[in-house]
């Protein structure tokens, strides 16, 4: 989403056509009649509505709207007498950074990134330029903005869907590797350890075959369900095959790791036994703490993972599926 001229270049386009007609007219005579200042206030109106993007004229002292298109009266969900009259640091939000980004745009016509517009509808994403104008001897801005909100939710769309595991809303592997290593990344510079546990849910095959996959899909989104519940906003979770599934715990101890882990496994032996299911649900842990400045790579971590997580699941050698005598 970072091109910032590529959306920004028909609306700028246009809005020099606009500079230079206003231009003009700003330069002719400040006294002149009431009726000729309204038929150039209409005059101006009529040209910023030949603009199809949206487009305001704003006071360069303060920031007031002046005068908007419809396409702004839309953008900022406001109705234009209404809008008139309100200032643009009216639609910045509470946020310092936007707040800087936004008069960075109105002092100097910088253009970097796509910014915020907060409005009662909710938030807009757009680029904009800025180009300085004369009117009646007093200079003004005019803004001209391209609505990159739709644009932007399908992008946010479009990344979610190669990252995010389509059947439990989980990372998928390649993400999932793709954090791990900026985690260990940020846990040496910060010199700390980390936990890694790889899981494996014991018996998926057996379920699916014998009660088919609608039955191991239901076993796969509940031990999801359980792990994205289990997790603090600083650890991450992602499914990374079909039956297996890793934690990265970033600010825990081993200990805390490790009473986390036990209570996962017996929250999903429960939920077996509570809704009567015919198969064992359980799962095979295998967990590798990385303490503070060691420094190993995202494959041989996960190796180290899955050995020690087939350990527990050959002495366990769980029967998932039961049977009657």
């Amino acid at each position: 989403m970072k091109q910032p001229w590529a959306g920004i270049f028909i609306p700028g386009l246009l809005m020099l056509i606009l500079l230079s007609i206003l231009y003009f007219q700003g330069m002719e005579d400040t006294e002149q009649s009431s009726r000729e200042c309204s038929y150039s206030q209409d005059e101006i109106k009529r040209l910023l509505n030949l603009v199809p993007t949206p487009v305001v004229l704003i006071t360069k002292a303060d920031w007031q709207l002046v005068q908007l298109n419809r396409a702004a009266s839309d953008l900022f969900a406001l109705a234009p007498a209404v809008a008139a009259g309100k200032y643009m640091t009216d639609f910045f939000g509470t946020d310092q950074k936007v707040w800087s980004a936004w008069r960075e745009l109105l002092h100097y016509g910088v253009v970097q990134e796509e910014l915020p517009l907060y409005r009662h509808t909710g938030v807009a994403l757009v680029m904009a330029v800025t180009g300085n104008v004369s009117l009646m001897g007093k200079p003004h801005l005019i803004l001209s903005m391209t609505d990159i909100t739709a644009k932007h939710i399908e992008a946010k769309r479009l990344e979610q869907l190669a990252t995010i595991d389509g059947m439990t809303g989980l990372l998928n592997r390649q993400a999932f590797q793709e954090k791990l290593v900026l985690a260990l990344k940020a846990a040496g510079e910060e010199k700390r350890g980390l936990c890694l546990a790889y899981m494996d849910l014991d018996g998926l095959k057996q379920v699916n075959d014998t009660y088919g996959h609608r039955e191991g899909d239901w076993y796969i989104n509940i031990f999801a369900t359980l792990l994205r519940n289990g997790v603090s906003e600083n650890d991450f979770v992602g499914r990374v095959g079909g039956d297996e599934f890793a934690i990265v715990f970033t600010k825990c101890s081993q200990q805390t790791v490790e009473v986390c882990i036990r209570k996962m496994q017996q929250q999903l032996e429960l939920t077996a036994s509570r809704l009567e299911k015919p198969y064992t649900m359980q799962v095979s842990v295998g967990m590798i703490a990385v303490p503070d400045g060691e420094n190993i790579d995202v494959e041989s971590l996960l190796h180290k993972a899955d050995y020690a997580m087939y350990q527990q699941k050959y002495v366990r050698q769980p029967s998932p599926v039961k049977t009657t005598s």
